[in-house]
């Protein structure tokens, strides 16, 4: 029971500890680790309420019913353990409803550049044929530059190729994945308190991430900035990994407060440290949580009573 103990409190402290460090002018890409173990270790720690629920619950018994009743074929048992089964179907329905937004999305982007797109664009891109501006990294199993015939007419030049080189980190660093693994890790821990911010600083991260490509490229900061907020503005219902997508103010402010001469800063030792640590906490906690749920079942089953039914014949 102490480990137990142990356990559930570094599980909570390593989820919690992202929202109180200053992550901002971090690496994009430690922080982007780090906020996706934590979304990641969210949806086991939502698994796992659900197991101790379902599992342990039943076995310390403090929810038995005083007295074991009957009417046809139902039970006081079978009513308890549905009751208990409640919070695993929510998160397998939550889980569902997220992966089938996500297929629908995908096929939505897919009819939108087969339907608009009227030719190549720079930089090896797809021009499609909206006015609104969007530039937008498009397509899971193979993604491609997209960029609207606005973007073409309201970009400048080093704009359009800042916003270019942006989109072509999002691929190279292949942030759409990790986009969908913290969709799906939302869907699951989205009843635990916090999901939803960890999960827009997951997006955020990944948008500076692709920022830090686009500026080894050799763009000026404040054209990146300056091509971010002109996209934001867009009336485009565009893709996730988009130009004006995550938080465009910070962005932006983080941009312009970037000395372009300046050594990048060295990450601070304890951050190098944590991301690893919280993904390897991951896959620790996502091996133990199948031993630790089966070692329920079995005491449940070796100490559970099942309360019957008892019918007379009558002859």
């Amino acid at each position: 029971m102490t480990l137990l103990a142990v356990a559930a409190g570094l599980l909570a402290v390593a989820i919690a500890l992202p929202h109180v460090l200053r992550l901002d002018r971090a690496p994009a890409g430690f922080v982007g680790a780090i906020w996706l173990s934590a979304l990641l270790l969210r949806a086991l720690a939502s698994v796992g309420v659900a197991v101790a629920v379902e599992v342990y619950l039943p076995v310390a018994g403090p929810l038995e019913p005083s007295g074991a009743w009957c009417v046809g074929a139902v039970s006081s048992h079978t009513v308890t353990d549905a009751v208990f089964a409640l919070p695993a179907l929510a998160l397998a329905g939550s889980l569902l409803v997220s992966a089938y937004g996500l297929v629908v999305a995908a096929r939505r982007v897919r009819g939108l550049v087969r339907d608009t797109a009227i030719g190549p664009g720079p930089g090896g891109s797809v021009v499609l044929s909206d006015g609104a501006l969007l530039v937008a990294a498009a397509g899971l199993r193979r993604p491609q530059v997209v960029v609207s015939a606005g973007a073409l007419v309201e970009l400048d030049d080093a704009e359009l190729r800042a916003g270019l080189d942006h989109e072509r980190g999002h691929i190279a660093l292949r942030h759409r994945y990790l986009l969908v693994a913290g969709e799906l890790a939302r869907a699951v821990g989205r009843f635990l308190p916090g999901t939803t911010a960890a999960a827009r600083e997951l997006t955020f991260a990944l948008e500076r991430h692709a920022d830090s490509y686009a500026l080894a490229q050799r763009h000026e900061p404040a054209v990146l900035a300056s091509a971010i907020c002109k996209a934001a503005r867009g009336a485009f219902a565009a893709p996730a990994l988009s130009l004006g997508g995550g938080v465009v103010t910070r962005r932006a402010r983080l941009l312009l407060e970037a000395d372009p001469g300046a050594k990048a800063p060295r990450p601070h030792p304890g951050l190098v440290a944590l991301a690893p640590a919280m993904a390897a906490l991951v896959v620790t906690a996502a091996l133990a949580l199948p031993f630790a749920a089966h070692a329920g079942y079995h005491e449940k089953h070796r100490l559970g009573t099942p309360h019957t039914c008892q019918t007379s014949d009558v002859v």
